[in-house]
């Protein structure tokens, strides 16, 4: 089973604005599988893969022969493997002015967003790939990016999506491996999976000598998703040095495991926290390090809100990258612990959304935070939602939508 891409558009409109394009996310999201699709439909690409021992040998020792070797139009898989290329690749946009001569793809983000952004800055755009959003696994066109609204049109239909069904999302993940064979063994998936990922892209960015610890770091990590970060924490649980833990962590960042959130704060709110929050880009992952397989599983878990909370963070940003949408997220808390789970800041303007277990609402609780929020960030407040297990949409108020997560 195929999946049509909403970030298909989006990606087509990069590659005939810029000179180059590059596409950033884990490995197994389809990041191959985007590119070779845009590549047929422009037409006259050749594709390479620097996972290919010879190929990486050839672009690393002689990178300007490579490129002689193998012309633009070009799509390169993995460039991260050969850092060497990108001077080599700008002498390259710098001669021609056509659009779309290069198409990346990288499974190690902040290195080829580095190189990219250092050697090809104004001739590259920049795409960031996860997995399947629910739209996509439903098989719905792609839609405005997800912003709170009274405006019920502006969502999809809500219906069907219980307790149960919401779990069995959060458990199976947004893989389309998951998705596109029947009857996967999710389990024996997400363990050859995290296996091929440490071979390939951990050893790759730092010699991890003990496999073992290291898995147990990241199921360490996944015991934190959708918490506050904290180093010395992860670093005693997983019985490792603080600064291992920050390194590790980084390199799970780098390779699109984890998102680490950033708070909002500034001069007018003097006692914001200013520690980022640490999620998981995929809950199926996330549930396979903590052992969680089935949806019950899940809801009887002391970790059933962060998990959902994951969840629900992760699909409304897919709804912004796969749109095009230029959107950033921020998370608020105070000292006192009034807190928005996510703030979207989109067009000068912060939407505040808090994400709920529950399938209704006191509007004193939710109120309470938001009330907080807006008082301590005046004049570029908008719309606020809570999304919580329901099914159906309505108002909490006159500035607070009610949003199922059937309808993301």
């Amino acid at each position: 089973m195929e999946f049509e891409r909403h970030i298909i558009k989006t990606a087509e409109e990069v590659a005939t604005t810029f000179r180059a394009m590059a596409v950033c996310g884990p490995r197994q999201v389809g990041k191959t599988w985007l590119l070779k699709r845009l590549a047929a439909k422009l037409g006259g690409y050749e594709t390479v893969s620097l996972d290919d021992e010879a190929l990486l040998v050839q672009a690393r020792n002689d990178p300007k022969l490579f490129l002689d070797l193998h012309p633009a139009p070009l799509v390169i898989d993995e460039i991260q493997s050969a850092p060497e290329l990108f001077s080599a690749l700008k002498m390259r946009l710098d001669a021609s002015d056509a659009r779309g001569q290069y198409l990346m793809t990288g499974s190690q983000q902040f290195k080829m967003m580095k190189g990219a952004k250092e050697s090809l800055a104004g001739r590259v755009g920049i795409l960031r790939l996860a997995g399947l959003s629910k739209a996509e696994i439903e098989g719905r066109p792609l839609s405005a990016p997800f912003l709170p609204s009274l405006d019920v049109n502006r969502f999809g239909n809500a219906g069907g999506w219980d307790i149960h069904t919401v779990y069995e999302a959060v458990v199976k993940g947004g893989y389309p491996e998951c998705h596109a064979v029947p009857n996967i063994n999710v389990r024996r998936y997400f363990s050859s999976y995290i296996e091929t990922y440490i071979e390939r892209d951990i050893r790759e960015m730092v010699d991890v000598a003990n496999i073992a610890q290291f898995q147990t770091f990241m199921r360490v990590c996944a015991a934190r998703t959708g918490q506050l970060l904290n180093y010395a924490d992860l670093a005693r649980d997983a019985a490792i040095s603080v600064p291992t833990a920050r390194t590790w962590l980084s390199m799970l960042e780098t390779s699109g495991v984890v998102y680490i959130l950033h708070p909002y704060y500034g001069n007018l709110i003097k006692r914001a926290v200013k520690t980022p929050k640490l999620y998981f880009t995929d809950t199926g992952l996330c549930s396979h390090l903590l052992g969680i397989t089935t949806a019950k599983a899940a809801i009887d878990s002391p970790l059933s809100g962060a998990l959902l909370e994951t969840y629900v963070v992760m699909e409304i940003m897919k709804s912004h990258w796969y749109s095009g949408s230029d959107a950033k997220f921020w998370f608020f808390r105070d000292a006192e612990k009034h807190e928005i789970d996510l703030l979207i800041e989109d067009g000068g303007r912060l939407y505040p959304v808090e994400i709920k277990r529950a399938s209704s609402v006191k509007a004193k609780d939710i109120n309470r935070n938001m009330d907080v929020f807006r008082k301590a960030t005046p004049g570029i407040n908008a719309i606020g939602a809570v999304v919580l297990v329901s099914t159906s949409l309505g108002a909490l108020d006159a500035n607070t939508a009610l949003i199922p997560i059937g309808a993301l």
